[in-house]
C-alpha cells in the first residue's frame, strides 16, 4: 500500500499548494511550512494539474485583455472615421483614408489573435464564403467608407469583382 502524501493530509495544505502554484522555492516553503525539501518534490505531482490549470487561466486572462485592447483600438479607429467623414468643417478625406487603414490592419491583428488567419512567409490566406451574411456585411462597411471617395470605391469594386 503506497504512503499517503504528508502534504496533502498537513494542516496548512492550501497554503502549502497556493505557493507552488504562486511560483514560490522550495525552500522557502519547507522553511516557514516546516515540511521536507523531499515531500514537497513529491506533492509537486499533485499539484501538477493544478499548476497547469493556473499558467492556462493566466494565458487566457493576458489574451482577454489583448483583445480587448484591440477592440478598444478599433471603436476608437472607427470614431475617427465617422468624425472626419462627417460633414462641413469636420470633412477630412485623408485623415478617414488613415482611419480606415488603421481599421483594416486592427481588423487583420483581431483576427490572427483569435486564429482566424494563418501566415506563411509573408502571405496572409483569408478564406471569404462571398455569399456569407458576414461578408455581405462587411463589402457594404468597406463599400460605404469610400463612398466620399469615388476613384478609391471603383478600384475597390473592380478589385472585389475580379
Amino acid at each position: 500500500m503506497p504512503r499517503t502524501c504528508t502534504i496533502c493530509v498537513h494542516p496548512e495544505r492550501q497554503a502549502i499548494d497556493a505557493a507552488l502554484l504562486a511560483g514560490e522555492g522550495y525552500r522557502n516553503v519547507s522553511e516557514r511550512c516546516s515540511v521536507s525539501l523531499g515531500a514537497l518534490s513529491r506533492h509537486r505531482d499533485h499539484v501538477a494539474p493544478a499548476l497547469a490549470k493556473a499558467r492556462e487561466a493566466v494565458e487566457v486572462a493576458r489574451a482577454d485583455d489583448l483583445l480587448g485592447r484591440v477592440q478598444g483600438l478599433v471603436r476608437e479607429a472607427d470614431a475617427i472615421l465617422r468624425e472626419a467623414r462627417g460633414d462641413g468643417e469636420g470633412r477630412d478625406p485623408n485623415l478617414a483614408l488613415k482611419a480606415i487603414d488603421r481599421l483594416t490592419k486592427l481588423t487583420e491583428l483581431f483576427a490572427r489573435l483569435a486564429g482566424e488567419l494563418r501566415e506563411g512567409g509573408t502571405t496572409v490566406n483569408v478564406a471569404i464564403l462571398t455569399d456569407s451574411p458576414q461578408w455581405g456585411a462587411l463589402r457594404a462597411r468597406i463599400l460605404d467608407a469610400l463612398a466620399p471617395y469615388p476613384e478609391a470605391l471603383e478600384a475597390v469594386r473592380r478589385a472585389l469583382a475580379g
